[in-house]
This record gives C-alpha cells, structure tokens and sequence, in this order.
C-alpha cells in the first residue's frame, strides 16, 4: 500500500518508520540516494543461485545498470577529457568498467556482505559477485530515482572518489600482449578474424573476433584493426579471468 503514496513520504517513512531502517541506512550511506522503493534494493541482493524467479534476482536489474554505467562513464570521460579522440575515450571507458575494476568497487562499498547466494553453487563464479552487484546497485538507482541522480551517485561517489581515473590513464593497456601471454602459458594458438568491416562517421569500422584454438572467445570493435583486436584481446581476458595476468608479466 505504501507505494501508492508520494515518493517523498515514502522516503520519509523508510528512514523513520520502516522496520528496515538499518537497510535504509546502507542504501542511502552507499549511493548518497534515501530509498523510496524498497523492494526494488532488496532485489539488488538476491542473486541467482537462491532466487531462481527473474522477478527477484538480481540479473535484470544488473543487465540495466551495466547499461546505465557505460553511458556515464561514456559522458564524464568525453567532458573529462574534451579533446582526446574516440580511442582514448573507449579505452578509458573500458579500464573503468571491466570486471577487475568493478569488483573492486562492489567490495569497497560492502555490497557482498549484503547478498543473498548459494555460496556452494558459485565456484569460480563468485570472484564477479561484487561487480554484478554494483551494476544491479546503478539499475535500482535508475529506476528509483532517475537518471540524473544516478549518474551523480556514479561520478561523484565511484569515479572521483573509488577510482583513480588519472592513474589508470596510465596503466599497462596491451591487452594483446596479454593475451599472447596466457597463449604462451597455456600452450594454444590464437587468430584474429575480421567479420565485418563497414563505414561509420564515413570513417572505416571493424569487427574482428577473436579465436583460441579454433574456437571463436570475444569480438571488438574499432575504427582501426588494430583497435578492434585490442578490443577482441580486452574482451578475452574478462572471460578468461585473465585481467590480472599484466601483474604476471
């Protein structure tokens, strides 16, 4: 019945009155954001493993937050850095939002230690909890308060506060000597296929997936070969788990 109210009462009686009041407490101590739809956060926190209903889990509103995150990070790095040319921007972009980094964030901000998860089910799967929950965090902030106010939770609580984005300006970006890295370690061959190469912006744009041993792992995108098979490797090392393999080198 309480959702039938105005937000603002809402907001008012989850912080005073509700009996989660501590769970309000979280959220607004996370995002800077006081909760009007409850139910929308608790979702936020049921993963897959022991909600199989998708109108429960988490899975969609992560789907969305991914969405939601890649176009503000898109927006504040294009004012960021108003000058720099499309590469510089995707790269960025992606150093930013691939899972090492955002699985960083998840865990700075606590959000595992909220989470509702089959922890015998995860395996392997339970190094990304934090990160899809983060992006599921953005999608709930989305749909409960707009798109405006989500993209200030992100810049100003995640990208000027949590993440450095100077200092990964910097960071080692050869994701194709990576993944020749783990190729080499691994003993398996890798090729770059282009499947598709088009005009955007009247510029050429190239589509090229990336195969080991034969068999098709990740596809990229760029203005340049060169760029997309940064891309392709980039993509191949998040599903090889391999985003860490630099520290290796």
């Amino acid at each position: 019945m309480l959702r039938n109210f105005n937000p603002l009462i809402r907001k008012v009686y989850n912080r005073l009155f509700s009996n989660q009041k501590e769970f309000t407490s979280f959220i607004k101590s996370v995002t800077g954001i006081t909760p009007s739809n409850l139910h929308i956060y608790e979702q936020v926190f049921k993963h897959r493993s022991k909600h199989l209903d998708p109108k429960e889990n988490n899975e969609r509103l992560e789907l969305l937050g991914d969405a939601i995150l890649d176009a503000v990070v898109c927006d504040f790095l294009y004012k960021k850095y108003p000058y720099k040319e499309e590469g510089f921007i995707t790269e960025l972009r992606s150093k930013i939002v691939n899972r090492k980094s955002l699985n960083e964030v998840g865990q700075r901000l606590g959000l595992i230690e909220k989470l509702q998860f089959n922890r015998k089910s995860m395996n392997d799967a339970s190094k990304d909890l934090s990160g899809n929950t983060f992006e599921a965090l953005v999608g709930a902030v989305y749909l409960d308060a707009g798109f405006e106010k989500t993209a200030r939770f992100i810049k100003k609580r995640i990208l000027q506060n949590l993440i450095d984005v100077d200092e990964l300006q910097e960071t080692n970006t050869d994701y194709k000597s990576q993944i020749y890295h783990y190729i080499q370690r691994e003993s398996k061959s890798i090729n770059f296929k282009v499947t598709e190469e088009k005009t955007r912006n009247r510029k050429a744009y190239f589509v090229i997936d990336l195969e080991i041993s034969g068999k098709p792992v990740a596809r990229g995108e760029g203005f340049s070969k060169k760029a997309a098979e940064q891309h392709a490797a980039m993509k191949a090392l998040e599903v090889l788990g391999e985003t860490a393999v630099a520290e290796q080198l």
